[in-house]
């Protein structure tokens, strides 16, 4: 594991956030959450080594698997399907169609929704599985490589996508410069964090999804965050609650009962019945208000490259 200093300001002054383990998969280990005591940013560290975290990616890890069209049921791919759609309105806002990257593809779920609404799409995926999910059978335009391997001509793309990636990078600071370099002038980025903010980590607190030990490196507060943003040489245009509030309430609560319910068959038949259209249907309302009031559990920014 890896000692490291502040990835916004440098200081290696730290006050502890989270003792934690891995809740999603059960792996082994403890993984200590720390925050900035200059800046505000919350880190974990020590970090492990990119060869030791590859353990923490399974080959049933959900964002690598999970939007497969033949393990999705009916319900689950129109949910899918209109959470794309309302990330695809909400970059219109912004921005008109033309070249898009999507940095962490996976399985190239959105890139394939990008394309049906007439973008030239490209996406990066270091996860070979995924990646190759996504070139051989929606026939996508992906590099096998990370962020910071991956071959990028400069000012090449009108937008640059990372849906809830940059949590997950050990150089948050340098991937939003190396995503500056392949927009063009004017580019659009947009990107998705788990939000500090939200009504979730005030109720699961150490189970919140948006901790994810240790495969997310960095939690956001604002602040630090849209320091990141300027100093890597974008203007911050706005920042929306616009997806995922319910799932990262599915998830936080099945953290919490993982540890709290020892009956496996009734912690079962609950995760069955959060995730049913009935329960999905009373939970529209509220999960609405949440996001018009920005508390959700994933916050999108849209941040324009100066030119």
């Amino acid at each position: 594991m890896l000692y490291v200093a502040c990835d916004n300001c440098g200081s290696d002054e730290t006050a502890p956030v989270l003792a934690g383990r891995d809740l999603l998969h059960g792996l082994p280990g403890e993984f200590t959450l720390v925050r900035c005591k200059v800046c505000g940013l919350i880190y974990q560290n020590p970090q492990l080594t990119r060869e030791e975290a590859d353990a923490y990616y399974p080959t049933d890890y959900e964002a690598h698997i999970g939007t497969r069209k033949e393990r999705l049921s009916w319900l689950r791919r129109i949910d899918y399907r209109y959470g794309v759609e309302k990330r695809h309105r909400a970059i219109l806002r912004h921005a008109s169609v033309g070249r898009m990257l999507d940095v962490g593809c996976a399985t190239g779920a959105f890139l394939d929704g990008a394309r049906e609404h007439g973008w030239i799409v490209q996406g990066i995926e270091p996860n070979v599985n995924a990646a190759n999910y996504a070139r051989e059978q929606l026939g996508l335009s992906v590099q096998i490589a990370s962020l910071e391997t991956a071959e990028l001509t400069p000012d090449s793309f009108d937008v640059v996508t990372m849906w809830n990636v940059l949590e997950h990078v050990p150089s948050p600071s340098q991937a939003l410069a190396r995503v500056g370099e392949a927009l063009r002038p004017g580019g659009l980025l947009v990107f998705a964090v788990p939000s500090t903010q939200s009504v979730d980590l005030r109720v699961f607190r150490g189970y919140w999804a948006g901790y994810d030990v240790p495969r997310h490196l960095f939690v956001f507060p604002p602040a630090p965050l849209e320091n990141m943003v300027r100093s890597s040489g974008f203007q911050l245009v706005c920042r929306r609650c616009i997806y995922g509030t319910y799932h990262a309430f599915v998830f936080s609560a099945r953290f919490a009962m993982s540890d709290r319910m020892r009956n496996d068959t009734i912690r079962l038949i609950i995760a069955r019945t959060m995730l049913s259209l009935p329960c999905r249907a009373l939970m529209i309302p509220p999960s609405r208000v949440i996001d018009a009031l920005n508390l959700g559990s994933i916050m999108t920014w849209f941040c324009r490259k100066v030119e």
